[in-house]
């Protein structure tokens, strides 16, 4: 395998990648009940091990996505039926937690690169979805107009976390953005829609260079869609609840290239 492919792939097939770009939306009612209560069993029940981490309280149990999608030819079936045709290969935890998360992009790592079989593959969507929510829990997600093609990162331009905390690359500069139709974008603005309620745990100055495509509450069976390369946030909207606990789970889907 040639080192760097998936990101010389981003490269060679960009504009590829940006024709299949599109606003994120809901899926509403896409999963049961039932649904919900197979996936946060298969979580506990097919753990490798459990990752927390005290600063974020955060748990992850770590589980194959490929291999769940292969023991679930339902899961397979569903999003295929929903989205189209995709790549077995496929990325994605599961995670329990009390705290939003930051601004970023969930996509391969320059560690998972190295994996051959990322070697033919170029980013396209992603899904997240609660698995479980506590009473009256009102739990949202900020999708940005600014995607960025390349690595998973987390965007950190003041440098509240250090590398070695995070499996993301932690960008201090926020280069490479660019619009849904791959124009380029400023890497800093007057952060329009910020607010220290709205995104408790991202100061200003690391939100500045985004801008809100879309807001989406989280309901249980929904599932929200969105390009793999968008930049998003966890946020509370003014008047809601804060406190809440929610079980969830993220997955990026990939397109083959030969």
């Amino acid at each position: 395998m040639t080192r760097h492919q998936y990101l010389n792939n981003c490269h060679n097939y960009r504009q590829d990648i940006i024709d299949r770009f599109e606003p994120a939306y809901v899926m509403e009612k896409f999963f049961s009940d039932d649904d919900l209560q197979t996936l946060m069993d298969y979580q506990f029940q097919n753990a490798k091990r459990v990752k927390a981490r005290a600063s974020g309280m955060n748990i992850q149990s770590v589980v194959s996505v490929q291999r769940m999608f292969r023991e679930n030819q339902w899961l397979t079936d569903k999003f295929t039926e929903a989205l189209g045709e995709f790549d077995e290969i496929l990325t994605g935890n599961f995670y329990i937690t009390i705290m939003h998360h930051d601004a970023h992009v969930d996509l391969i790592n320059e560690d998972e690169e190295n994996d051959p079989v990322f070697q033919n593959l170029i980013p396209w969507k992603s899904v997240v979805f609660p698995i479980f929510l506590s009473d009256n829990a009102d739990c949202y997600t900020a999708f940005m107009h600014q995607r960025r093609i390349g690595y998973a990162a987390t965007f950190d331009r003041i440098s509240l976390t250090d590398q070695g905390d995070s499996s993301y690359k932690l960008f201090r500069d926020y280069d490479g953005f660019i619009d849904i139709n791959g124009n380029p974008l400023p890497s800093t603005n007057d952060s329009p829609g910020w607010s220290e309620e709205k995104y408790p745990i991202i100061p200003k100055e690391n939100f500045s260079g985004f801008s809100e495509e879309s807001i989406f509450k989280q309901r249980m069976g929904d599932v929200m869609v969105f390009d793999a390369c968008q930049v998003h946030a966890s946020c509370q909207l003014p008047g809601s609840n804060p406190h809440w606990m929610k079980n969830g789970m993220n997955i990026q889907f990939y397109k083959t290239v030969t």
